[in-house]
């Protein structure tokens, strides 16, 4: 068996090659975010016209929902990557047994969420939307189209952990483009023959009932020994039910912790607040998407390199990622920070400029911290250490749930803001240290001095400089020459801080594209 799955795998098995595969991989997710960034830009300006601020907060709660029931996962998505990319088997067939099983209990999990939360719907209306103009009949139908959107679309979770396991992030990203580009394009259609929020609802259901049936398809494809029908091996799920449920309880602490700060302003402030909450969260969040392009083909990297012994690759593989989230997603972090009204009021109004701008930037800033901590969570999880995460996690509850409530009382949406972003400063100084000492072992300093402390300096330095000298000339022209001015600077400065390898990376990337 182990001389068979040396000869599967020995085109990939080197580290330039596997190196080279990461690259390919961060490159496709790269365009895969960009596109699905762009369109949410594109859509939410027309989605709040047609829906109004209120309608698009209740909108905002699909999301809400989808991460806070994400807890009936039970881990299962990352240990299905984990266990496609540390199999080595032909055609996984090692690993069939689990896979199947797995995909058995994610489908069970679908039918009972979808359940639950459609014969709880009156209840659900009536304990998170208090504070609403809509009457409670919508709310309450709302919510149950919700389920059946929920529903349809958790099986996908499942489908692209196998896909993301087999490290095919083309094929990912171009199906998650397109069936992102039916939901949201087709919404936008929908409102403009039909301004209404329920007629809004049903499309995506519709679309996501699409989105299962293409990654189902596309996933029995590239991975035969996957069956179409149930099938639950026990002995399966004892070898994988530890880490699975290592995984869980991570996944529920972060619920709480990452979410908690909409479910407050849902609870403690109005819909409407929530309307203008979520419209600084989605103009964040393309920090978010830069983040999974990079965790998305790096976890299975790391999981690759660490079951196969390699930890001089492992090392080679987190310093660069490392490193290059830092460069690529402070851009976007200081530039909302200190561009932020700008930006809202070109996106979508002075008055929702006005409402937002302050707790964009401190969103912003804890997505920028989220995002260079992340490759430390990807590589504890993906070498066998879930718990240090974990403690982490149950240690931050403590005292960020406490100020959160005390926040969001004494200063509504941006108090969620502030608090979201010092819960992620947080991890910046207790996991990755962990991290580089017991899994990377390598120092703290290193990290900091490499990766965190270089590209902040030189992102608050170049759009902080650019903020001064717009405010020192009449708005327009003169604002955007400052803004590309900032871009220039913090371009050239971060060239001259990245490592020789990733320079020589860009170069060969350049030099590709334009040839």
């Amino acid at each position: 068996m182990v001389a068979s799955a040396a000869g599967n795998v020995r085109g990939l098995s080197t580290a330039g090659n596997t190196l080279a595969r990461l690259k390919f991989n961060i490159i496709f997710n790269f365009l895969g975010s960009a596109w699905l960034g762009l369109l949410t830009l594109a859509v939410t300006p027309l989605q709040v016209h047609f829906l109004g601020v209120e309608a698009f907060g209740f909108v905002g709660l699909i999301t809400i929902l989808q991460v806070l029931l994400g807890s009936l996962d039970l881990g299962i998505a990352a240990t299905v990557t984990k266990i496609v990319s540390s199999d080595h088997s032909v055609q996984r067939r090692d690993s069939a047994a689990a896979l199947n099983t797995a995909s058995t209990v994610y489908w069970a999990i679908a039918l009972l969420m979808a359940l639950l939360l459609w014969t709880n719907s009156a209840r659900v209306a009536s304990f998170w939307l208090r504070n609403t103009r809509l009457d409670s009949e919508t709310v309450t139908l709302g919510i149950q189209i919700i389920a059946v959107y929920l529903g349809l679309r958790w099986p996908v979770a499942f489908y692209s952990g196998v896909i993301s396991g087999l490290q095919r992030m083309d094929t990912l990203n171009v199906i998650k483009a397109s069936v992102n580009t039916l939901r949201l394009v087709g919404g936008v259609v929908v409102l403009f023959f039909m301004p209404d929020l329920l007629a809004f609802l049903v499309w995506f259901a519709i679309s996501s009932a699409v989105e299962l049936l293409v990654y189902a398809v596309m996933t029995y494809r590239m991975l035969p020994t996957l069956r179409f029908w149930p099938s639950f091996s026990l002995a399966s799920f004892k070898g994988i039910w530890k880490y699975s449920a290592a995984m869980n309880l991570i996944a529920l602490t972060a619920l709480v912790l990452s979410q908690a700060d909409r479910l407050a302003v849902t609870k403690l402030l109005s819909l409407e607040a929530l309307g203008y909450y979520s419209i600084a969260y989605n103009a964040s969040i393309v920090i978010s998407l830069v983040q999974s392009a990079i965790n998305n083909a790096s976890f299975p990297a790391f999981s690759h390199s660490f079951s196969s012994g390699e930890h001089a690759e492992l090392l080679s593989r987190y310093n660069k990622t490392s490193q290059l989230m830092s460069v690529v997603v402070a851009l976007p972090c200081f530039g909302l920070v200190f561009f932020g009204h700008e930006v809202l009021t070109l996106w979508i109004s002075v008055k929702v400029a006005d409402e937002a701008a302050f707790t964009m930037a401190c969103l912003a800033i804890g997505f920028f911290f989220n995002a260079v901590v992340s490759n430390a969570y990807m590589a504890a999880v993906a070498c066998g250490q879930p718990g240090l995460p974990l403690k982490v996690n149950l240690f931050a509850l403590f005292g960020y749930l406490p100020a959160l409530y005390w926040l969001v009382n004494s200063n509504g949406m941006s108090g969620a803001a502030i608090a979201y972003a010092g819960l992620n400063a947080y991890y910046v100084f207790s996991l990755v240290p962990l991290v580089q000492a017991r899994v990377m072992r390598q120092g703290f300093g290193v990290w900091l001095r490499e990766n965190l402390l270089p590209f902040t300096l030189v992102g608050v330095t170049a759009f902080g400089g650019a903020k001064i000298l717009a405010s020192m000339m009449p708005l327009g022209t003169l604002t955007v020459l400052s803004i590309v001015l900032g871009l220039a600077f913090y371009v050239a400065g971060s060239w001259f801080l990245l490592s020789a390898s990733l320079r020589s990376d860009f170069q060969i990337l350049t030099k590709r594209f334009f040839s």
